[in-house]
């Protein structure tokens, strides 16, 4: 029982790395994307700024959400155990 709790939680954590690694990916390549704004040098470093600071805040982000998401999954996962145990 405790050795399929643990490999539920490791499969659990390797997603969200894989989630919160995908997202800054995707920002990386969306920050080199936004870098071709024709206009002088300030105005590259600036819009670069602000894609990076999206980046940087998707991550937190997608932390919290994930957080959220279990925390309500266990919700309902000890309703299913009380309610069964509840039945014997």
């Amino acid at each position: 029982m405790k050795a399929e709790t643990e490999t539920k939680k490791s499969k659990t954590g390797k997603i969200a790395t894989l989630g919160i690694v995908a997202v800054v990916l995707a920002g990386a390549v969306a920050i080199s994307g936004i870098a071709d704004v024709s206009g002088g040098l300030t105005s590259k470093l600036f819009i670069f700024f602000l894609g990076a600071v999206i980046v940087l805040q998707i991550v937190p982000c997608m932390m919290l959400f994930g957080a959220m998401a279990k925390g309500v999954a266990s919700l309902f996962h000890k309703k299913e155990k009380v309610a069964a145990s509840g039945k014997k």
